[in-house]
């Protein structure tokens, strides 16, 4: 397979690189037209999250280095920055790697449900950008199948199986019951809804969301029952939270070591606690230096991560089982691909020896032109029953070049001169095969 894909995330790259390499929304969809450029590159996606960025592609042998480049240049980072956290996958691995990606195996907290949705929202945009074809195209359907199908099929997800609920989980092994709590929310996204939701099901006890949109803060605190405070306010509330959980789309840290140090004067050694679920971070890490200031970033929620895969371990290798299997049906769909341009010289080859012997009998059958065509079509459906069938046969064990060389051989298909159809067939290498997206 000419697939490959690049990347780095939690298990092999520390926050203060991925946050360097991730991509923000707006820039994402610059980064896939940009892509376009990338000599040697068919098609390709992006898939970038708070815990991996990864560059998916289809194309010549090479290709990984220019994509490697590309993310250096994009980013404008050294190379030697962040290339030793690389891993690259090539061929069949890099089906393996998603389908496992896309079933929360490879997540910071296995079994999670977000990457599902993000995975999702990648497809969509690349798809609309128009960055894949046939074969990406199936890859991530097929991904987004296993993913559901995993989770609906197996107990993968039980328990705290996402980062706002590992955050949450934190808290509470730090404070007790958090009810009588004041925790203060930095953002008003998915990753900061979610974690509303946790809170309140663990039942804090007073909850504060700060929002650059005050509508979406009011939308959220009617919601969760929390209190909405514009963002300019956020700073005012610190002084009497006692939890910060952040979770904002900024570039760059919001919560400053100048700002919490001269807050912290006021609060006579109460403790505040930040856990900084962002990529980029939210919070400076210097803030963590300050007395009775207590700083946990994302990767710091791998302890308690760890702690819940314990009680999924034994759902992981039925889902691994799983994902084989549709890796085993991906790999014969691949191997069938290449006999389309082979079917279709066939094809031709039968049409233009019906052709030319019903041209000698076309009199005959005046006034039944019709009947004829249902004929000609019912024979070469007969003719091309058994190669076509042992075809799929030959791709399910993977021997399928064996018979497509025989095909040639026996029918001389090679030196047939190429109709219309079978040159557009070459120049994009595989047939047009995209069904509609996953739900």
């Amino acid at each position: 397979m000419d697939l490959v894909c690049i990347g780095l995330n939690h298990k092999s790259c520390p926050v203060e690189v991925r946050e360097k390499i991730a991509f923000s929304e707006s820039a994402l969809s610059r980064a896939l037209s940009e892509m376009r450029q990338i000599e040697g590159l068919r098609e390709w996606f992006v898939l970038s999250t708070c815990n991996r960025v990864e560059l998916y592609g289809r194309g010549f042998s090479g290709v990984e280095e220019n994509l490697i480049q590309f993310l250096a240049d994009f980013h404008g980072l050294e190379g030697c920055q962040y290339r030793t956290y690389l891993y690259c996958h090539r061929g069949r691995e890099v089906a393996h790697h998603l389908f496992r990606v896309a079933s929360g195996l490879d997540s910071l907290v296995i079994g999670e449900n977000e990457i599902y949705g993000q995975i999702r929202n990648a497809f969509r945009l690349a798809n609309e950008l128009g960055s894949l074809d046939s074969i990406l195209y199936q890859l991530v359907e097929r991904a987004l199948r296993i993913g559901k199908k995993v989770r609906s099929e197996t107990k993968i997800g039980e328990g705290a199986v996402s980062v706002s609920s590992i955050a949450v989980e934190l808290a509470e092994k730090i404070f007790g019951k958090l009810t009588g709590e004041r925790v203060l929310i930095l953002g008003t996204g998915k990753m900061s809804e979610l974690t509303m939701k946790h809170l309140v099901k663990a039942g804090a006890g007073e909850i504060i969301v700060a929002s650059r949109t005050y509508e979406r803060a009011l939308e959220l605190s009617q919601k969760y029952g929390a209190k909405p405070i514009g963002f300019d306010s956020w700073l005012r509330a610190l002084r009497t939270s006692d939890i910060v959980i952040s979770s904002t789309s900024a570039p760059h840290s919001i919560v400053k070591f100048d700002d919490v140090k001269s807050m912290m004067a006021e609060r006579r050694h109460k403790p505040l606690f930040f856990i900084d679920i962002a990529v980029p971070r939210d919070v400076e890490s210097r803030v963590a230096e300050i007395d009775d200031v207590y700083l946990y970033n994302i990767d710091d929620l791998k302890t308690v991560s760890e702690a819940n895969l314990r009680m999924r371990k034994k759902e992981i290798a039925k889902c691994e089982g799983m994902i084989l299997e549709e890796l085993e049906s991906f790999d014969q769909w691949y191997e069938f691909l290449e006999a389309g341009p082979v079917i279709q010289k066939l094809t031709t080859y039968f049409d233009e020896i019906v052709a030319a012997e019903v041209q000698k009998a076309v009199s005959k059958f005046k006034g039944k032109e019709e009947d004829l065509q249902r004929l000609i079509q019912k024979i070469k459906a007969a003719l091309l029953h058994t190669p076509v069938e042992k075809l799929k046969e030959s791709a399910k064990v993977g021997a399928i070049e064996r018979y497509l060389e025989t095909l040639h051989s026996l029918f001389k298909l090679e030196q047939r001169k190429p109709n219309e159809y079978e040159k557009e067939q070459k120049r994009e290498n595989v047939p047009s095969l995209r069904r509609s997206e996953s739900d």
